[in-house]
């Protein structure tokens, strides 16, 4: 298998070039005591459940843990210690849910660095070329299943974008967000900032809500659809929430429905808040994030 339109995302990016830097080349270069030697942080074994410590920068493992599910654990704990604050104990869900699925894109990326997969000679079949990484990457299977099929359909998504003619109108990679009814709010994690929290809350308001109600309420703790980068087109030509359209009652988020509605005379169903506009209103009301 090749893979030349593959691209890679910002915080992939990141990664290959601090391996790069520092001579991480191979598969066989990916020891976990040199990748954390790499990064700063101190790797230690016990007999203890896996767990990390962003403020002292130091990772601890199980020594009866499985070596795959070791490396597994480990990657994505790097990513707690690196890019992420807090203690998930204490936060809102909807904090949580952020970094976990930036630590969960970052293990994919660190553990299985695809300018070192784009050397090797994987094998066409999909079963055996699973095995192949899992093996030379020393990783679980299942997550060698799920790096090959992102790479799969990142590859495919290059080759459709490109391969389309320039006056044709190219379908969104998030085509049911874009025919979306019924009123959605989705939850956007920017891969190259330090997160906290969700970058943006993208939402699509039907018609029917926006001209019949006075305002929008949700909570911090709802669950809420993660999109990716290749989604945000969708959401190309929404319209800022500011602070003054939000407002924080009863435990719940409150926008102001008709404040949008008529300063952009409904013209628009997408609005897009920026996590700068609700912290100005959590932090009004002494909530913190």
């Amino acid at each position: 298998m090749i893979f030349p339109n593959y691209y890679e995302t910002t915080l992939e990016q990141w990664i290959s070039d601090r391996y790069r830097s520092n001579q991480i080349l191979l598969p066989e270069d990916l020891d976990l005591h040199r990748v954390s030697d790499t990064f700063l942080v101190d790797l230690q074994y016990d007999h203890c459940k896996p767990f990390s410590d962003n403020a002292e920068k130091v990772i601890f493992l199980n020594k009866r843990d499985p070596y795959p599910i070791s490396r597994m654990i480990f990657f994505h704990e790097l990513c707690h210690v690196l890019r992420h604050v807090g203690d998930q104990r204490r936060m809102n869900k909807l904090f949580k849910d952020g970094q976990e699925a930036d630590a969960n894109a970052f293990l994919l990326y660190a553990s299985m660095p695809f300018f070192m997969i784009s050397k090797l000679g994987i094998p066409d079949n999909q079963t055996d070329a699973i095995q192949y990484l899992a093996t030379t990457f020393r990783i679980p299977p299942k997550l060698a299943k799920q790096r090959l099929k992102q790479i799969q359909r990142r590859e495919l998504q290059s080759i459709l974008f490109f391969s389309a003619a320039p006056t044709e109108q190219l379908e969104p990679v998030g085509e049911e967000l874009s025919d979306a009814v019924e009123t959605q709010i989705y939850a956007y994690y920017d891969p190259s900032g330090n997160l906290e929290c969700p970058s943006q809350l993208l939402l699509h308001i039907d018609e029917q809500t926006l001209h019949t109600r006075d305002e929008l309420q949700f909570s911090l703790d709802d669950h809420f659809a993660y999109i990716d980068e290749s989604q945000l087109e969708v959401f190309a030509d929404s319209q800022p929430v500011l602070h003054n359209d939000l407002d924080f009652r009863d435990g719940k988020v409150k926008l102001n429905l008709h404040r949008l509605a008529s300063r952009y005379r409904y013209a628009t169903q997408k609005f897009v808040i920026q996590t700068k506009e609700l912290k100005t209103v959590l932090e009004f009301h002494g909530v913190c994030c």
